[in-house]
C-alpha cells in the first residue's frame, strides 16, 4: 500500500474532532477580517472604475466639442468605408466607357479633348508634333473648368487620355472621335443639366496668327470649328455665331472667327449629338500657357453670357 493511501485511512478511522472554543473564535475573526479587507477591494475598485468611466466620458466631450472629434470620427469611418469599397468593388480599367463623374451640382458645361496630346513648344516632348502625353491641352480644359466654378457655373471636365485608349485597343488617329463619341453620350445620358458641350483643342497656326494683346497682354486667340457634316449644323453655327459676337463685343480681335470643317473627312466632330456642340481652338503650339490661361479666362466669360441666352 501507498503511504497515501494509509494517511487517508487514518483521517477516515479517526475519532471526529472537536476544536477548542478559543481556536473557533480566532478563526471566525480571521475570516471576517479577510471578507472585509475584499469588500473594501471590490468597493475600491468599483469607485476607480466608475470615476474613471466619468473622466473618460468628460475627455470625449471636450474631444469633439474643440479638437474636431466628430469630424475625425467621421474621416475614421470614411476612410474604413472607401477601404473597404475598394477591396471589395472590382477594379475597372480605365477606358473610354467609364470614369466619367455624376456631378452633384447638376453641371451645365462638359469640357473634353478628343485630341488631348496637342502640346505647345514650351511643354512639348515631341518637337516634332508639339505633343506631350502629360502636359498638353488638358491642363487648359482644367483652367477652363476652374474658371468656371469660380463663377459659380458647375462643369465636368474629362481628362481620359483618348490617345492613349488608341494605342490599346489598336487604333488609329482617326478614330480618336469615335472614342469621345462614346464620353459624350454617356455624359448626356447621365448629366441632363448639360446646356454647352465643348471640345477644346489647340489649332497649328504660327504665333503671329495666334496671338493678341488684351490689356497690354498676350493672349491666346480662339476660333469655333463646325462640321458642315453634321446633322445638327444649323443649331452648332448658330451657338458658334453666337460665341463670336459675344467676343467680338467685349474682347475685339480675339476672336478668329467660326471655321467650317468636316467636308473633305466626312467628319462631324460628333456634334451631331447635341445642339450647343462646338470644337474650340485656344491659340497654337508657340503660345504659352500663361497665354492660354488668359485666353481661358476670357472664354470662361463669355460662357456665362451665353448660358444666360440659352437657358
Amino acid at each position: 500500500m501507498r503511504i497515501e493511501d494509509e494517511i487517508f485511512e487514518l483521517i477516515r478511522n479517526s475519532p471526529e474532532l472537536k476544536p477548542r472554543e478559543h481556536f473557533i473564535q480566532q478563526t471566525k475573526m480571521k475570516l471576517m477580517n479577510e471578507a472585509k479587507k475584499y469588500n473594501q477591494r471590490q468597493k475600491l475598485f468599483n469607485t476607480s472604475f466608475y470615476w474613471s468611466s466619468i473622466a473618460a466620458t468628460i475627455a470625449i466631450v471636450i474631444w469633439i466639442s474643440f479638437f474636431g472629434g466628430i469630424t475625425y470620427i467621421s474621416d475614421s469611418v470614411s476612410q474604413v468605408m472607401a477601404s473597404f469599397q475598394k477591396n471589395t468593388t472590382p477594379q475597372v480599367a480605365e477606358d473610354h466607357h467609364v470614369n466619367t463623374p455624376i456631378s452633384t451640382k447638376n453641371p451645365t458645361v462638359f469640357i473634353y479633348h478628343t485630341h488631348n496630346t496637342e502640346s505647345f513648344t514650351t511643354l512639348a516632348s515631341n518637337k516634332k508634333s508639339f505633343s506631350d502625353s502629360k502636359k498638353n491641352i488638358t491642363l487648359v480644359g482644367k483652367k477652363l473648368n476652374e474658371s468656371l466654378r469660380d463663377k459659380e457655373i458647375y462643369s465636368l471636365h474629362n481628362k481620359i487620355d483618348i490617345q492613349k485608349v488608341l494605342k490599346n485597343e489598336g487604333l488609329k488617329f482617326e478614330d480618336s472621335y469615335k472614342v469621345s463619341r462614346e464620353i459624350i453620350k454617356e455624359v448626356l445620358e447621365k448629366n441632363k443639366d448639360i446646356k454647352l458641350v465643348l471640345d477644346i483643342h489647340r489649332d497649328s497656326s504660327k504665333r503671329e496668327e495666334s496671338t493678341i494683346k488684351v490689356n497690354g497682354k498676350n493672349v491666346s486667340r480662339i476660333s469655333f470649328v463646325v462640321s458642315a457634316v453634321s446633322s445638327k449644323y444649323e443649331e452648332n453655327r448658330k451657338i458658334a455665331d453666337l460665341f463670336h459676337h459675344k467676343l467680338q463685343d467685349k474682347y475685339p480681335g480675339i476672336s478668329r472667327g467660326v471655321l467650317v470643317g468636316g467636308k473633305a473627312t466626312k467628319n462631324n466632330y460628333n456634334q451631331d449629338l447635341f445642339d450647343n456642340s462646338l470644337l474650340i481652338e485656344i491659340g497654337g503650339p508657340e503660345n504659352t500657357l500663361e497665354e492660354e490661361y488668359r485666353s481661358v479666362e476670357i472664354l470662361s466669360e463669355v460662357i456665362i453670357d451665353v448660358l444666360d441666352e440659352i437657358e
